[in-house]
């Protein structure tokens, strides 16, 4: 039950973010939150925070991504609760990957939030689109 309300949740939270609306993001984040995108791509980041998070988040939905949720698990107690969270995004005709986001929740508050995607095939779609490296 709790896994097909996450999963039910993130899929509204997603259709919400591809309208360009980070707010239900943000508001799922606990204020200390640590946000890991991994690579070498304009779009790595290790950050603390909301403020931070949510100017990365604005500069990728910026981008118009189609962001679908493939599946969500969920282990632990609600004030202890780790989820997977596996993704695809696309961006136009000529970006695709898919990955999973690890999310640590205390009482339905993210704390933690590490992607693992393709990151290659990132610093390649920049290398195509110039004009969203370092855009933000």
């Amino acid at each position: 039950m709790r896994r097909w309300l996450m999963l039910k949740a993130f899929a509204w939270m997603t259709a919400k973010f591809a309208e360009g609306d980070c707010s239900l993001v943000l508001k799922l984040m606990a204020d200390d939150v640590r946000f890991i995108f991994p690579g070498r791509s304009s779009f790595a980041a290790d950050i603390t925070g909301k403020a931070e998070i949510e100017r990365w988040l604005k500069r990728f939905v910026a981008m118009h991504p189609n962001y679908e949720i493939l599946d969500v698990m969920v282990s632990g107690p609600p004030w202890n609760t780790r989820a997977g969270v596996r993704m695809r995004d696309r961006i136009g005709d000529d970006y695709s990957n898919e990955g999973m986001h690890y999310l640590l929740m205390r009482w339905g508050k993210v704390c933690y939030d590490r992607v693992f995607i393709d990151t290659e095939a990132v610093s390649a779609f920049e290398q195509r689109h110039p004009e969203f490296a370092g855009v933000g």
